[in-house]
């Protein structure tokens, strides 16, 4: 599942970095068709962050059942890894 917010930014970036943009959508759905999470706990312990090859960073709620994308970041962007 997308969140409004990441999906319109996944869009926007989709403009600029249109590669990414399906590397992003392909790793989420990957690890939903596997049922295995790829990411990692970011320091705040409620949302993972698996980081995609062409620099996009997807923060993402694993409950068990459903993988939920609730931000999209320019990875390059982020002043210190989650």
């Amino acid at each position: 599942m997308w969140e409004p917010t990441a999906l319109t930014a996944l869009k926007q970036l989709a403009e600029h970095m249109p590669a990414a943009a399906l590397d992003a959508l392909e790793a989420m759905e990957r690890m939903a068709a596997t049922g295995f999470n790829y990411g990692r706990l970011t320091s705040k312990g409620q949302f993972w962050y698996l980081p995609t090859p062409k620099h996009l960073g997807l923060f993402y709620l694993d409950d068990g059942r459903t993988l939920t994308v609730v931000r999209v970041v320019d990875a390059r962007r982020l002043r210190e890894l989650p």
